[in-house]
């Protein structure tokens, strides 16, 4: 383009034609100030670029272009790593690439010579071999490895990232190899448990007790032993199991108990036995047999006709042992008696095999049978409690209070949302309130005085929860029962003061630590899965204040839809990938989501930490392989019958303490502490305590959170966020947008929030913030649909809202049809199209205003100036309506009329110039 007098300034469209752009893009650019020098000669013509700006923007323009060159996009990075381009976001975030730019849309843009530190620093490995590698080349376990440490056993070994582990040089891979041939005539303990399809431990064992002698240490404390020592040693042992048989057997071939076949070993009566160990037990000669059946003939006296022994009741009664039928016998059965036999002087519980049989079917009568087997619904609850108070004999004193105590265990055994497990437990604590009360009421509920409710309470023989479901119903009577002789209100209190221990930071971190070791846990884990649940079950503790029976009863079952994990061999040889344990963590999140937390009702929540995601997807996979492997129903069984295994913590000892309450005391209170002395939204620390908690009750967390900061910040905090109720947060998001979080003291900010509650309920804002967002997505405003109407009808709507003559179906709004509703199915009126709430009419009006004032000021066609001028008309119509309602004052705090009034008068001013500029051309 040639410098002259014509071209010195050109014009938007010849700039958009220039760089092949539409005009808005170049607007944008003028507001960005990428042309500082241009301007607006007239309305007519618009604005005027200069050409020296347009060369300067086009060298810029050029260098961007010319510097993406030496960039690289996310995608350009994941093909040339040949990693997907969620991992290359990932190392952006946690700093693995070290520095990165954005380019004009604000995508991530990396220099390439940055990208290739990271392809060396992460990616690359030539001349190294993972650990999983190395172990499957030389025959060893990780766990191995990570007993004696990876550095020990090769030196050189490298950790570059947590997420890839060790790297391993080939050299010092080759080194182990020439330094540890197995000797001629030698054998590995793995080669000798694979061999007689035994675990290694039993090997060991055998060494450490000199079993097999002629060992030595082979690769640090691995053990390698003499190949013909151990086919001896083994092929004895094979010997011997085809000469002896145990106890089991023994006792099975005979016919009686095992106690019996011990008493006799005890006794001495068998001569030929050897004990192998205390998990094996004593073997016994198979030639003894004949020898152990005679003594049990003789012994067995010949009993009267109908009589069975003990052994016979134990089979009848399926109880879990010949002592536990001996106590029935004793106890329950009238015609049972000793006696003795001729042979030995032994002595012997018999009775009638018809009333064993008879006591059986009594058992079976006395059993309440829930509707599904294996399940206890609420249904279920009420027809137990109502079958077991159909055998309690009633005094007639009693009569009506046991009726009302039977309505108020019914009504809240329905309304229960608790477990199966919890719910059965409730429904025997009500049936044995209701037992204490029949022995204990000196008369009727209705008759009791404050003095005899208190002496009920006050007797220290109750159980607490007797005394806490006794409350329960007094309350019940209060509210439903006419003509009660008590008048004070009960309630149960929990001393807040018990059980506030927590975990120190340094026993916290040792858990954390001992959870994320794969390598440590993943061998037990695949082959007990008591061991797997209860690395699910810590893991879960660390990072959500779940109650043990949500983790127990709520963890999901895992789908491996997309994933390559057919059965536990998976993890044999493999690891989860981040990709794909993020996929688990993912769908284990979504599924909790959908979950009830069984004591509050409120919506599961499920955290995760970064760090945890592999470890956690880990352990939960092989769970649920055990799960499907024994057709379990829930993926923590072993949790729910037995507890922790004790396993998970025999290398740390020290941890094996472990308690959920005390871990969720714990988690709650560091996250509390964290989040509350954090920079930023501090104020959201009792709020984030309470999500991760699952509570519904604002007072409910503060039982969990431990206050112990010496300075009093957090006592202040905790008192300030209390101060500031449920929904504090609403108000102090509010607050946000006006000012930043750091202008306030605390104290300052919570006295501001508390003010705005004052003024404005949640409901309140609710219908605001409904109104506001339909509002956002229509074109039109309200005052734009409102300026359509006749002048008339217009006139008469806005008197009749401004006087709430057109009151909507909720508060602090009006409805434009009313009386007419659009949608009467509807129970609320948020998100109804017609919902106006007053002052937001105000506020676009005020809007309108400045819109038609800009369009006229802006366009070149007088049909759209004229357009504006009525809409104008319309809302000042409007406006003066508004005033005589409310008032000059009120208005105006909706309304900014000495703006509208200076906008107004650049307008007519601007027309001055324009006229006068007209008439000189003329």
């Amino acid at each position: 383009m040639e410098l002259n007098d014509q071209n010195l300034y050109i014009s938007v469209t010849e700039v958009s034609k220039l760089f092949s752009i539409n005009r808005s893009t170049v607007l944008k650019l003028i507001k960005k100030d990428e042309f500082p020098n241009c301007f607006i000669n007239s309305k007519q013509e618009g604005y005027r670029i200069p050409v020296t700006d347009i060369e300067a923007y086009k060298e810029k323009v050029t260098k961007i272009e010319d510097a993406k060159k030496d960039f690289l996009s996310i995608s350009e990075m994941a093909e040339i790593s040949g990693c997907t381009n969620e991992k290359i976001r990932s190392d952006l975030r946690n700093g693995k690439i070290k520095k990165f730019s954005r380019d004009e849309n604000n995508n991530y843009i990396v220099h390439k010579d940055i990208f290739d530190e990271y392809i060396k620093e992460h990616i690359e490995r030539n001349g190294f071999l993972t650990l999983n590698e190395a172990c499957e080349r030389l025959s060893l376990s990780k766990l191995t490895i990570h007993t004696y440490g990876p550095r020990k056993v090769f030196p050189n070994a490298i950790i570059r990232n947590q997420t890839e582990g060790y790297l391993i040089p080939i050299s010092d891979i080759e080194d182990y190899e020439n330094k540890n041939v197995i000797p001629e005539g030698y054998v590995t303990v793995k080669q000798i448990a694979e061999k007689y399809k035994l675990h290694p431990e039993t090997i060991r064992g055998l060494i450490r007790n000199n079993v097999l002698k002629n060992h030595k240490k082979y690769v640090k404390d691995t053990y390698i032993v003499l190949a013909s020592e151990a086919e001896d040693y083994f092929k004895d042992m094979l010997e011997i199991k085809e000469k002896y048989a145990n106890i089991d057997e023994v006792s099975q071939i005979i016919g009686c108990n095992k106690d019996t076949i011990r008493s006799y070993i005890k006794k001495g009566l068998i001569n030929d036995c050897i004990l192998r160990s205390n998990s094996e037990g004593y073997l016994i000669n198979r030639l003894e047999i004949d020898k152990i059946k005679e003594i049990y003939s003789q012994e067995r006296l010949q009993l009267p006709t109908g009589y069975i022994f003990p052994e016979d009741v134990m089979q009848l009664l399926e109880t879990r042992s010949v002592q536990r039928a001996r106590e029935i016998i004793k106890k329950h059965m009238k015609s049972a008696k000793k006696v003795t036999n001729g042979f030995n002087n032994i002595e012997y519980w018999i009775v009638l095999e018809s009333e064993v049989i008879q006591y059986k079917q009594k058992l079976e009568n006395d059993r309440f049978i829930p509707q599904s087997p294996g399940e206890f619904t609420i249904i279920d609850a009420v027809n137990k409690y109502k079958f077991e108070v159909d055998k309690i004999s009633i005094p007639l004193k009693l009569a009506q209070t046991v009726k009302i105590y039977t309505e108020y265990a019914c009504q809240k055994l329905a309304e229960s949302e608790a477990r199966a497990e919890t719910l059965s437990k409730k429904t025997a604590y009500y049936i044995k309130t209701l037992k204490a009360l029949i022995k204990h009421l000196p008369k009727s509920i209705k008759e009791m005085t404050d003095e005899d409710i208190e002496s009920f309470l006050n007797n220290e023989s109750q159980p607490k929860y007797v005394k806490q479901y006794f409350i329960g119903f007094v309350q019940y009577c209060s509210e439903n029962i006419e003509d009660c002789n008590f008048f004070n209100r009960y309630a149960t209190f929990n001393d807040p003061n018990t059980d506030t221990d927590i975990y120190s930071l340094e026993t916290f971190n040792k858990y954390y630590n001992h959870v994320i070791d794969i390598e440590l846990h993943i061998e037990k884990a695949i082959k007990y899965k008591t061991y797997a649940q209860a690395w699910v079950y810590v893991i879960m503790h660390l990072m959500n204040a779940w109650r043990s029976g949500d983790i127990i009863y709520g963890l999901p079952t895992i789908d491996f839809v997309d994933l390559p994990i057919k059965d536990l061999t998976f993890f044999e040889n493999n690891r989860l990938r981040k990709e794909e344990a993020r996929l688990i963590v993912n769908q284990v999140h979504i599924k909790v989501g959908q979950m009830k937390i069984s004591k509050t009702g409120a919506l599961g929540q499920f955290l995760c930490l970064d760090s945890l995601v592999e470890p956690f997807a880990t352990a939960i996979s092989i769970t649920e392989l055990h799960r499907r492997k024994y057709n379990d129903k829930l993926m923590l069984t072993s949790i729910r019958a037995n507890g922790i295994n004790k396993m998970f913590f025999e290398k740390k000892l020290e941890l094996s303490g472990f308690h959920s309450v005390k871990m969720n005391r714990t988690l709650i209170t560091y996250f509390f502490h964290h989040v509350s002395e954090s920079d930023g939204d501090a104020h959201l620390s009792y709020e984030a305590a309470q999500i991760l908690r699952s509570h519904l009750n604002e007072d409910t967390t503060k039982v969990y959170i431990k206050f112990s900061s010496p300075q009093g910040t957090l006592d202040s905090m905790a008192f300030n966020i209390c101060e500031r109720g449920h929904f504090g947060w609403v108000y102090n998001t509010m607050i946000n947008l006006v000012l930043h979080q750091n202008e306030q003291k605390l104290e300052d900010r919570t006295s501001l929030i508390k003010s705005l509650s004052e003024k404005y309920k949640v409901n309140e804002l609710e219908t605001y913030s409904s109104f506001l967002l339909a509002e956002r997505i229509k074109k039109e405003s309200l005052a734009l649909r409102l300026s359509k109407l006749p002048k008339e009808d217009l006139k008469r709507l806005i008197v009749k809202i401004f006087r709430g003559e057109m009151p909507a179906r909720m508060a602090f709004a009006q409805c434009l049809t009313y009386p007419e509703c659009k949608s009467p199915e509807r129970t609320t009126c948020i998100g109804c199209e017609n919902l106006i709430p007053t002052e937001y009419l105000l506020f676009s009006i005020s809007e309108q205003i400045e819109t038609s004032l800009y369009k006229i000021y802006n366009s070149e066609f007088e049909w759209d100036k004229e357009r504006e001028k009525h809409f104008l008309k319309q809302m000042f119509l409007l406006m003066n309506e508004a005033i005589v309602e409310k008032g000059k004052e009120y208005v105006e705090t909706f309304i900014d009329r000495k703006r509208i009034k200076k906008l107004y008068g650049a307008i007519l001013k601007d027309r001055e110039v324009k006229q006068i500029d007209n008439s000189e051309k003329g």
